[in-house]
């Protein structure tokens, strides 16, 4: 059955090529040339754990003061992302050719398409409530092998873990052809959450560029003043060349004229 190839075939793809998962990571608020991307492909079960893992490997982390001690946090809570990346493997409609899930991050947020609008009854007025799989048998068995704790609850968890963390719910969307979870970033609150340093690695920066590019990510903009307070050691020659560098290679616009000038993320 279609079922059994997708859960448990060797590669899928050969026989439903759009069976597989786009990862993106985009340096900034929208879509641009500067990206990581990974195809996602395999069973099901391997798609779900690789999926994890691009997101895993591509989102920053901070820091937040609890009490008296700091404690690492993640850019999107963990158990959120997986129930919005297993969500959509499980309840995809497998019918439609031509498109795939795609897991696009942004700075400011993560989304989660899955092609197929919602199923049945489920309404986006009803969808906390309301119960229905697309796929029995792929549900039931993401289910028994670990990967969907409770069945029916996804939507819910999804709300009060987001709720706890201090963020928005996420955003469901229904679209022409599919639907859409939108998981909103908590890098702004955290303690040095720059922007992962993984995603700008072929472009060769230093650490005092890297500096810079955290502070934007917090701030919105930056200035030369700015720009030296956090980089008492350097001259304001060799950070006014580091900056225009950095508008050389596309990841920041230069706005204003002399003191009136402060820059953006690109």
């Amino acid at each position: 059955t279609m079922a059994g190839l997708l859960l448990f075939g060797k590669h899928p793809q050969r026989w439903l090529r759009s069976a597989e998962i786009t990862g993106v990571r985009y340096a900034g608020p929208a879509m641009s040339d500067d990206f990581i991307r990974e195809d996602i492909q395999g069973a099901l079960p391997d798609q779900i754990r690789q999926a994890e893992a691009f997101v895993n490997a591509n989102m920053r982390r901070g820091m937040r003061i609890r009490g008296f001690e700091r404690e690492e946090v993640p850019e999107y809570p963990i158990s959120v992302v997986r129930e919005a990346i297993v969500n959509a493997v499980a309840h995809r409609d497998y019918s439609i050719r031509g498109d795939n899930i795609r897991v696009l991050m942004f700075s400011d947020r993560m989304e989660v398409y899955s092609p197929g609008r919602l199923p049945g009854h489920v309404t986006l007025d009803n969808i906390v409530e309301e119960r229905y799989s697309r796929n029995e048998a792929i549900v039931q068995v993401l289910s028994e092998m670990g990967f969907i704790e409770r069945l029916g609850y996804g939507i819910d968890r999804m709300i009060r873990v987001c709720e706890e963390e201090g963020l928005p719910p996420p955003d469901f969307t229904e679209t022409s052809a599919g639907f859409k979870v939108t998981i909103h970033s908590q890098a702004a609150s955290l303690l040095g959450a720059g922007p992962p340093i993984n995603l700008y690695a072929h472009l060769q920066l230093n650490p005092r560029q890297e500096k810079a590019l955290a502070f934007l990510q917090k701030n919105r903009r930056i200035t030369n003043r700015e720009y030296q307070t956090l980089c008492p050691d350097a001259s304001p020659e060799t950070l006014r060349r580091d900056l225009a560098d950095m508008v050389d290679k596309g990841l920041i616009l230069k706005i204003g004229q002399k003191r009136a000038t402060f820059y953006i993320l690109k």
